[in-house]
């Protein structure tokens, strides 16, 4: 069985559905036409519609610096990967991960 493909994105900048849904549907190589929305994903996915296909993991990252709707929406989009996943019998995920740590420039010791 093949590894997953992991397709990492940065969601720190996203402030609103309609970034998420860009974001994720650029990634996932949607067709133009393709809806933002949980049903039109969840028939996508499982239908084979987009240029990515399974296995696959979409990995967001920083998502906890999203508003707290925009959170709270992104924990039902991961469903509707889960519910493809069980559907469809292929691996399909999403997964929330923390942003990595800001690296702080050099200091310079004081004179």
């Amino acid at each position: 069985m093949r590894r997953p493909l992991t397709l990492r994105l940065d969601a720190r900048s996203w402030h609103s559905r309609e970034d998420m849904w860009r974001a994720l549907l650029d990634a996932l190589g949607a067709p133009e036409w393709h809806g933002d929305s949980l049903d039109a994903l969840y028939d996508s996915l499982v239908s084979g519609l987009h240029r990515v296909r399974p296995p696959l993991l979409v990995e967001l990252v920083g998502a906890a610096h999203c508003p707290a709707a925009l959170v709270a929406y992104l924990t039902r989009v991961r469903e509707v990967f889960a519910d493809a996943n069980a559907a469809s019998g292929e691996e399909i995920g999403l997964r929330l991960t923390p942003a990595p740590p800001q690296s702080r420039p050099p200091t310079r010791p004081r004179r």
